[in-house]
């Protein structure tokens, strides 16, 4: 009987306190949180979807300019150092470092009389045009139409550098197919000629005694000098299509 007591003035005790307090601004607050959330929540749930929905076509357009990125990083071409030894040095260079040393050899030897001097100038030529075009392929296996339609449905997620930077290295990349296939008039020299299988150029051919015959050297050597603006033009587009592609990828070598 004594313990029914107790647990009834327990109850009536908590009722009476239960009594006393001023629930109403407990359940302001709750009302309010529930507010709240009603309108984060979906807020929150929007950014996410754009954010994965920009991050998803980061990581396509990144992964289809990452064929051009992988060749530009890990196709090296071969450079001959200009030299009347019997064998002249050969160097394997990234094209940055290429175009730097053939650049400067043009200008130096472009009046050139040494069958070997000649040779090496030459031969670099046709390796630079090798690497062009096999960059050219490269290039054209992307899909442009859907980076570019992808592009512009996400173009209000993206900052505007972020935004200039995209349409800069398609119009860029578009540009180099162009640029470098015009300019590529080089297919019919003499001295070192391109070796095609089945309509693909695959390598370079030349004649055991070319170093004997100075008149082709000679002619071709004109002919380069003849072309020069397109063997500029060539190594300005192959030079700005690596600086952008790696700077987009932020590369730092």
């Amino acid at each position: 009987m004594t313990k029914l007591l107790l647990i009834q003035n327990s109850l009536e005790n908590n009722t009476s306190i239960a009594n006393k307090i001023d629930w109403e601004p407990y359940f302001l607050i709750i009302a309010t949180l529930s507010l709240v959330a009603a309108v984060i929540i979906p807020f929150a749930q929007k950014k996410y979807e754009e954010y994965r929905a920009k991050r998803n076509f980061k990581i396509y357009f990144k992964k289809q300019l990452g064929l051009v990125f992988n060749f530009l990083t890990s196709q090296k071409i071969e450079y001959n150092e200009p030299s009347i030894k019997k064998n002249p040095e050969k160097k394997h260079l990234e094209i940055s470092d290429f175009l730097k040393k053939f650049n400067k050899d043009l200008k130096e030897y472009k009046n050139a009389v040494q069958p070997k001097i000649i040779f090496t100038l030459i031969m670099n030529l046709q390796n630079m045009l090798l690497y062009s075009f096999h960059l050219r392929n490269t290039v054209r296996s992307l899909e442009f139409n859907d980076l570019m339609k992808l592009t512009l449905e996400h173009g209000n997620q993206l900052s505007k550098d972020e935004l200039s930077n995209i349409y800069g290295l398609i119009t860029i990349l578009e540009s180099y197919v162009s640029i470098s296939l015009y300019h590529d008039r080089f297919g019919e020299m003499q001295s070192i000629k391109r070796l095609i299988q089945e309509k693909t150029w695959v390598g370079l051919k030349l004649d055991k005694d070319f170093l004997e015959n100075q008149t082709v050297l000679n002619d071709d050597l004109q002919f380069i000098n003849d072309k020069m603006n397109s063997i500029e033009e060539i190594i300005y587009i192959l030079g700005i299509t690596e600086d952008k592609t790696l700077e987009y990828f932020e590369y730092k070598k």
